[in-house]
Parts: C-alpha cells; sequence; structure tokens
C-alpha cells in the first residue's frame, strides 16, 4: 500500500507534463427522417506543418486520439451507387500524389484502417487556404436533402456531400 502512495505522485507529475487534453467535439445534421453525427477528437495545429504530417496514400483519421465516428439514423447516399447503411462507422481520409482526397467510410468502430473494412469510398474537393485553422474543424451543413461535410485544419479545406438515401 505504501508503494502505491508513494509511485502516484510521480505518476501525477508525468501525466500532467506529457498528458494533453483530449477534446472532443460533434458535427450534427438532421437528414431526411433521421440524424447524422460525426464525433471527432480536436488537434491543434501548433506550427506543424500538414504537407509533412498527412503523407500521400497513407490514411488521415481526420482527428485525434479515439477514432473519428460517423453514426447515422438514416441510410446515406454518397452518389455512384455508394450507398451507407444506418449504423456507426468510421472515417478517415486518403490523399493521392496529386492531392485527390478521398473519403473511407469503415465499418469496424475502432484501430487503425483495415481496407478489407471500407464499406465506402467517396470523393472530397481539396482547397487550399491563405487563413490557417488552428484547431481541427468538422462541420456539417443541411442544403435540402443533402448534407455537406467541410473538414477545415491548418490550410487545408476538404469537402464532400451526401444525401438521405
Amino acid at each position: 500500500m505504501k508503494r502505491i502512495f508513494c509511485a502516484l505522485p510521480g505518476i501525477l507529475v508525468v501525466s500532467v507534463l506529457f498528458g494533453h487534453e483530449m477534446v472532443r467535439d460533434k458535427a450534427s445534421v438532421d437528414l431526411g427522417s433521421g440524424k447524422v453525427t460525426i464525433d471527432y477528437g480536436t488537434p491543434k495545429l501548433k506550427g506543424r506543418n500538414l504537407d509533412e504530417m498527412i503523407q500521400p496514400g497513407q490514411p488521415w483519421r481526420m482527428g485525434m486520439d479515439n477514432p473519428t465516428t460517423l453514426e447515422t439514423t438514416v441510410a446515406l447516399d454518397f452518389g455512384n451507387n455508394k450507398k451507407l447503411p444506418p449504423g456507426k462507422y468510421t472515417l478517415f481520409a486518403r490523399a493521392d500524389e496529386n492531392k485527390n482526397w478521398t473519403l473511407l467510410v469503415s465499418s469496424a468502430t475502432a484501430g487503425r484502417l483495415d481496407p478489407a473494412t471500407v464499406v465506402v469510398q467517396a470523393p472530397l474537393h481539396f482547397m487550399k487556404e491563405d487563413k490557417p485553422v488552428e484547431v481541427l474543424k468538422i462541420t456539417l451543413e443541411k442544403t435540402g436533402n443533402s448534407a455537406s461535410l467541410l473538414v477545415a485544419w491548418g490550410t487545408y479545406r476538404l469537402h464532400g456531400s451526401f444525401k438521405a438515401a
């Protein structure tokens, strides 16, 4: 018992010095007869270079700590017959060498991306802005029976859309 009490102050100091604040945010939109919610961690850029952090061909989990999740109570249509049934999924994005981005929706709800679990791949439009966004922000905005997805971090802006199926 004495060992635990002796070790506890050291553990607390280490966690304060090396830990980081786990902040989560949500984006939601009512769509059709249901609701779509994205839950994600909100990393800060802190002077880092996104071009160095996000490598072409590698999945980016669009957040920090726990996986970024999409939960929908209504079936979604990402276009070109890419339909997603109601449920909970993880989201990733991937860029190629030419900055062509793809949204990857995985049926796995934890861990790293396993390509076998990708159930939808949809294009994302990429733009680079002059004014950087320090804290990652994901927004969902309703337009009629469709919703737009915007991911903003640093000078990167990724935009996609889907509608109720």
